[in-house]
């Protein structure tokens, strides 16, 4: 039985890390990678703290490829499950007939919607260990886009299924938003002041998402919309889009920004901490008896 197992594991890391997706993802970030480095070099924008930060996020999104297939399987599992619950879903003969173009931007905006509030549940006390891995970086620039922790990746592919799947929208739309989520992604983290004026409420800049990353209070929890700002306006975390020249990070709550190790742990790092304080507030030590 453990033989088998063991077996069925190896198998699928065979097939997930050598499958025609994960070899394209690896392309894009060493592409990215020598790019980036290229464009910092000519601009001399390489600091030691850049390259230090952008070293961790490298190393962060290793050991999310490495442990990609637990994903794969944790999804597979939750899919199941959600398929037990017997809700309504749309067909996927729905689409016949339906131009390409129009199911990509369905697509768009259901992943947008979805990870909209993946993003909102990542910043309550419960999610927030999970997601200070993202805001760890202090000199966020476009490696920060792969700073996600392994846990958060799982969490967006769940609220995928519960809040995707009744669309029934055929795969090849779903890879296409997931392409230009990606880039976008990668776009709004640059370290470059662009704003985009009246389409600001439209489509998220990198000046509107710095302001996320900002670690001052009071843009804690906004400007959560990955793409469309419109989300924000709509559900009450719009904040400012004007020049952001406020301190990247979390160092402030003890969270490191270029050490790898403790970023691959820092979820269970801070949920001891959130455990402990709860115990401390339940139960309050008592001082000696006068």
């Amino acid at each position: 039985m453990l033989a088998e197992s063991g077996a069925t594991l190896v198998a699928i890391y065979r097939a997930h890390l050598f499958s025609p997706a994960n070899l394209a993802v690896l392309s894009f970030v060493v592409a990215f990678t020598l790019l980036a480095v290229a464009i910092g070099w000519r601009s001399r924008v390489l600091s030691p703290l850049a390259l230090r930060n952008s070293a961790a996020s490298l190393a962060t999104l290793a050991v999310n490829i490495l442990m990609a297939p637990v994903v794969y399987v944790v999804a597979g599992l939750a899919g199941a499950g959600y398929g037990r619950l017997g809700i309504p879903s749309i067909p996927e003969s729905a689409w016949d007939g339906v131009p390409w173009l129009v199911m990509a931007v369905v697509g768009v905006l259901g992943k947008d919607f979805a990870d909209y509030w993946s993003h909102r549940a990542l910043h309550t006390p419960l999610g927030w260990p999970v997601h200070a891995v993202h805001h760890s970086d202090t000199h966020v620039n476009g490696f920060t886009a792969f700073r996600i922790h392994l846990l958060e990746v799982v969490t967006m592919k769940v609220f995928y299924i519960a809040l995707l799947t009744w669309l029934g929208i055929p795969a090849g739309a779903i890879v296409a938003a997931y392409v230009v989520a990606s880039l976008h992604t990668a776009y709004v983290h640059l370290e470059l002041d662009i704003d985009h004026g009246p389409l600001n409420w439209l489509v998220a800049s990198p000046r509107f998402h710095r302001w996320h990353h900002a670690d001052v209070p009071e843009a804690y929890g906004k400007n959560l919309a990955n793409m469309i700002p419109i989300w924000d306006l709509m559900f009450g975390t719009y904040h400012r889009h004007d020049r952001c020249d406020a301190p990247m990070g979390a160092l402030r709550e003890g969270v490191p920004d270029t050490d790898a190790a403790k970023l691959v742990t820092l979820p269970f790092t801070l949920w001891w901490r959130q455990g402990k304080a709860a115990l401390a507030r339940r139960w309050p030590r008592r001082g000696p008896a006068a």
